[in-house]
């Protein structure tokens, strides 16, 4: 008697979310209308969007006067530091006018991840493991939840081939970044301001830069009222 064969169960592959295409409005997925000038949204949802994040009274001000103004704090300060709001006298006291090659803070390192290396990608999984790993108080979450007392929201999206990027929400419940070393800003490649960091583009390339940022990773919830554990490429473990 031949047996039958064995059906072989075969998992469905989840399938990675896209960030915003240019000019796209940021209200919602299904909206196919274009944005206005200046805005995050459509002639539609110009006055009202009724897909909100609602802010937990947590968020950090928008302060870009602080980030911006003070050059040991521009140098030394990157995505990742901004969205965690770490402000670390360590490292501004290692930057003068003349010298500011200092590594920046790192996801993973504190929990004892390797260094970044240019030859493996930054994929969202490898990217929540060192963000949990460091502090495992942070809580994955959605755009329309209200994040715990004591915490606020930040997103995690990634350039698969070369880089990673996080953002913030901040009191205003718009979303504020800072790309490495240069200055603040709460607008996207499109020059819009970022109601979504979901649907907000964030592809360089259209201005001649190298990096596009089209995978969104997670929304999190990270504590606002307790130090963090960060390490900076090469630095020694601390919270600050």
């Amino acid at each position: 008697m031949v047996k039958p064969k064995k059906r072989r169960l075969t998992r469905k592959k989840k399938s990675l979310q896209k960030t915003g295409k240019k000019d796209q409005c940021q209200c919602s997925s299904t909206c196919k209308n274009k944005t206005m000038n200046g805005s995050s949204f459509c002639f539609l949802h110009k006055d009202q969007c009724p897909r909100m994040s609602p802010v937990s009274r947590f968020e950090p001000d928008y302060d870009p006067e602080f980030w911006n103004n003070q050059y040991n704090v521009k140098e030394t300060h990157n995505c990742f530091a901004y969205a965690f709001n770490i402000r670390d006298k360590e490292q501004m006291a290692k930057c003068n006018n003349e010298d500011c090659d200092v590594p920046f803070h790192q996801p993973g390192m504190a929990s004892g991840y390797p260094r970044f290396k240019s030859s493996k990608s930054k994929t969202c999984p490898n990217m929540m493991a060192r963000i949990l790993g460091d502090n495992p108080k942070v809580q994955m979450t959605r755009f329309q939840d209200k994040c715990p007392a004591g915490t606020s929201k930040i997103a995690l999206i990634v350039d698969g081939d070369e880089d990673y990027h996080f953002l913030r929400q901040d009191s205003n419940g718009y979303w504020s970044h800072k790309p490495g070393g240069r200055k603040v800003t709460n607008v996207d490649a499109s020059n819009k301001p970022i109601y979504d960091p979901a649907l907000a583009n964030f592809n360089y390339k259209d201005d001649g830069g190298h990096l596009n940022y089209d995978m969104f990773c997670s929304y999190m919830c990270t504590p606002r009222l307790v130090p963090v554990r960060v390490k900076v490429g090469g630095g020694s473990t601390r919270k600050v």
